[in-house]
């Protein structure tokens, strides 16, 4: 089994799947499904990370891509695809990467380099719905292979902070 499925299967088994926030849906193209040949990339297993230097972010990354915990496999893809660029909101949302199917967590992420990331849990649709869901995915990612960055988890909002909102932590 690779880690990428060893470390998700153990997320999906703690925080089961959710239905997509309908009420975050704009318009029918947020639910059309992403595919492959229109930028869907799967999660792969990374070769791990020694933790570097405090990333220094802007708020809203171009580079910024969308991920989504599926029920079977974990999926990312940018958000300024052209398939996005054709919709009517002109990016895609976390609801174009699962056709609006239930799914087990969402956010964003940044590849820093190619075994670092910066990871948010920001996503109206599958977002964390607390500070140990946003955990225990970041420590998922982590044992997938990568060194992560996390932007963690507000309580006091009940809502993953976003990049920008704070710096980042080391995930270990």
């Amino acid at each position: 089994m690779s880690k990428t499925a060893a470390a998700f299967d153990r997320f999906r088994n703690q925080y089961p799947a959710k239905p997509c926030n309908m009420d975050r849906v704009a318009n029918a193209g947020e639910l059309v499904q992403l595919g492959e040949l229109d930028g869907l990339q799967l999660w792969k297993d990374g070769l791990g990370a020694i933790k570097g230097e405090l990333p220094i972010i802007d708020p809203k990354p171009s580079a910024s891509h969308l991920w989504v915990v599926r029920t079977d496999d974990v999926v990312h893809a940018s958000e300024n695809t052209p398939f996005g660029a054709s919709l009517e909101s002109k990016v895609i949302k976390h609801s174009n990467l699962t056709g609006g199917a239930n799914a087990h967590c969402g956010g964003e992420l940044l590849f820093l380099c190619d075994n670092v990331i910066a990871l948010t849990g920001s996503s109206g649709r599958y977002g964390p719905n607390s500070a140990a869901e946003m955990t225990a995915v970041a420590r998922a990612f982590r044992a997938s292979g990568y060194g992560v960055w996390s932007y963690g988890f507000s309580e006091e909002t009940m809502t993953a902070y976003r990049f920008g909102d704070k710096d980042p932590e080391w995930v270990g």
